[in-house]
């Protein structure tokens, strides 16, 4: 049976890779410049506390892996500052995520400095690295210690990061989200500024996810605290305002569309023609909102494209002008031709394709309506809206039990490996 020698202490490390190398301490004291006696004395470790600087330039001449040099060194290195230092080369390098949380827990481990402050200084450190998997894996470093040493505010500040990393998974929405609001309950240790970012990204994801009362009710949550980005602000209250329309209360959405419409933001124009083409809608008045949507379709910017064309395909449904929408499927190219990185514009495109697929059905091309209704599945999928995915997989099994023209073979097999490889990635 061959086993993995595994040096247990610093000397033993460098003892080992020396013998490897076949190379004498005479050698090494050489091709180092780190005296022979100290090389002695390092390797049978009467040297407890050995240079950084030593202990690096005979790594590079014994070859070394850095991260399992500096897993044994930082087993004898106590000084904060020294085990920073060697933080911010891991992090520097991009080393092994493993090594660099391990110095990290031993940065605050063998602390005798003020606790709260050196937390501070690691939370800091971590919201300058570009690499998220590193910074969420030391924000959950500093949640762990936190906790040990009852310092909720960082407690408080590691959740909401690691939230707003783990938000972005737009698979797994609905998990996060109930993560997300676990944060509210430290909210007391947050800034206000922070309480404003929290509220808000909350706001944005219970709209994502068709929570249009907990929207509102976080939206208002963020406005009474402070929120310094304009940019932010209006769209607080643009989702607000979308919010109560889809709820139903048109007095509300028209309050805070006057409020949105003070904004001088390159976007306010589009999204107010949109909600005001929507109210005429909901008030029965169709053809005022198509007039709004037609005069503004040429124009309108790449990311309100999708809404403007599935607003009108909508209501040419109801009032069957069926060539006025072939003539929008035109459009699709330009459509797909965006990069949407939102999930509420990326659940658009899973509503464009249901759209087209209600259309194809309607005019009786049924395993082309089938397909698109397959797409759209896939695109609310994408972003964990299941009510809409399974509304649509309804509506093709609705086809399929009901309708005279019966599913082919082909259709039958893909919906088999939708559903198939729906219930591996659920696995």
């Amino acid at each position: 049976m061959i086993t993995t020698y595994k040096p247990s202490s610093l000397g033993e490390l460098i003892q080992y890779y020396r013998k490897q190398a076949k190379m004498t301490l005479v050698q090494l004291e050489t091709l180092s410049e780190v005296d022979k006696a100290n090389l002695s004395r390092i390797e049978s470790g009467q040297i407890k506390r050995p240079s950084l600087a030593n202990i690096q330039k005979i790594g590079s001449v014994l070859h070394i892996p850095f991260e399992e040099l500096i897993e044994q060194y930082i087993e004898v290195e106590e000084r904060t500052n020294i085990l920073f230092s060697i933080f911010n080369k891991l992090v520097q390098v991009g080393k092994n995520i493993d090594v660099i949380t391990k110095v990290a827990r031993k940065t605050l481990e063998y602390s005798t400095e003020d606790s709260l402050e050196l937390v501070g200084e690691l939370y800091t450190k971590t919201g300058n690295i570009e690499d998220s998997t590193i910074r969420l894996a030391l924000y959950q470093v500093i949640i762990n210690y936190s906790r040990a040493h009852g310092i909720m505010p960082y407690i408080a500040k590691g959740l909401l990061q690691t939230y707003l990393i783990e938000r972005d998974d737009f698979t797994k929405l609905r998990s996060t989200y109930v993560s997300g609001k676990g944060i509210l309950f430290f909210e007391d240790f947050l800034s206000s500024e922070e309480r404003g970012v929290i509220y808000y990204k909350l706001e944005v994801h219970a709209y994502n996810l068709y929570l249009f009362e907990e929207s509102i009710e976080m939206g208002k949550k963020a406005l009474d605290s402070t929120i310094s980005d304009i940019r932010m602000q209006a769209n607080t209250i643009y989702i607000i305002c979308n919010c109560y329309y889809y709820l139903g209360d048109y007095v509300q959405t028209k309050k805070y569309l006057d409020l949105y419409k003070e904004f001088s933001l390159p976007e306010v124009k589009d999204n107010t023609y949109l909600i005001e083409a929507v109210l005429y809608s909901a008030s029965g008045s169709h053809q005022s909102a198509i007039s709004i949507l037609q005069e503004n379709l040429p124009i309108c910017g790449n990311y309100t494209l999708p809404h403007v064309v599935n607003l009108l395909i909508n209501l040419y449904l109801q009032e069957n002008r069926i060539s006025e929408i072939e003539e929008l499927l035109q459009l699709e190219e330009k459509i797909l031709a965006n990069t949407y990185v939102t999930p509420f514009k990326k659940a658009e495109l899973g509503h464009y394709f249901k759209l087209k697929g209600d259309y194809f059905i309607l005019t009786n091309r049924t395993e082309d309506g089938i397909n698109y209704y397959l797409e759209a599945a896939t695109r609310y999928s994408n972003v964990d809206l299941i009510a809409k995915e399974s509304e649509c997989l309804r509506l093709i099994m609705n086809i399929h039990t009901n309708n005279k023209e019966k599913m082919n073979i082909l259709t039958i097999e893909k919906l088999e490996n939708y559903l198939n490889c729906k219930s591996k990635t659920s696995n």
